[in-house]
């Protein structure tokens, strides 16, 4: 799967030209309770099955969460808002950890280029940490990381701040780590990410530019 950047520069120009300060909404789900962004998928095991769910705690009343249930280790389900286009930005994504077995994770994908071709940040209920990886023709590399409580059944909010080849991860508004890489400069469309069985409901992904 490759992304076809149907409207590739809309939210990127919008973004740019908004004030430091404006954070907008990247759309995971329609206000009548939709999916709003790309599915796809990484790795191997049953397809992705994203679904919108009705859910007081997400805008307009729903949540984005994938339901296959599939335990496969390698399989990394991906739904990506293709207007959302961008290289540098602040962006906060809220989630809950709901259940899994083999996996019980969230994920923030950004400059994905294809299904194979991305940075994402992984956060474990199970294993207690918060990962940032490289995923480079199919195959996970790890930049940076540290280890955090991170509670099922509860809200969270994950801050990713992206300049150039720096990265700086927050959880709860607490600094995790910061991290560089420079494989992957280019601008690219972010959203949500999971593994194996892992059922996770996505709230809001707000985005920002970066003042620097």
């Amino acid at each position: 799967m490759r992304f076809p950047f149907l409207a590739p520069f809309l939210l990127a120009s919008i973004v740019v030209a908004a004030p430091a300060s404006a954070q907008l909404l990247v759309p995971l789900t329609t206000p009548d309770g939709r999916v709003a962004c790309t599915q796809g998928m990484t790795g191997i095991g049953r397809p992705a099955s994203w679904q919108a769910l009705a859910d007081p705690e997400g805008p307009s009343g729903w949540v984005l969460t994938e339901t296959a249930a599939d335990p496969t280790d390698s399989r990394f389900p991906l739904c990506i808002n293709e207007q959302a286009v961008l290289r540098d930005f602040d962006a906060t994504l809220r989630f809950k950890p709901v259940s899994g077995v083999r996996e019980r994770v969230a994920g923030f994908i950004f400059r994905a280029q294809s299904a194979n071709d991305y940075y994402v940040v992984r956060v474990s209920a199970l294993d207690n940490s918060v990962r940032l990886y490289r995923m480079e023709k199919g195959k996970r590399r790890g930049i940076g990381g540290k280890e955090v409580p991170v509670e099922s059944g509860k809200w969270h909010s994950l801050r990713v701040i992206a300049v150039a080849d720096r990265f700086e991860v927050m959880l709860d508004g607490t600094s995790l780590f910061s991290a560089t890489d420079r494989t992957l400069p280019q601008a690219g469309p972010m959203g949500v990410w999971s593994q194996a069985d892992s059922v996770t409901y996505y709230g809001s992904l707000l985005v920002s530019p970066t003042s620097r």
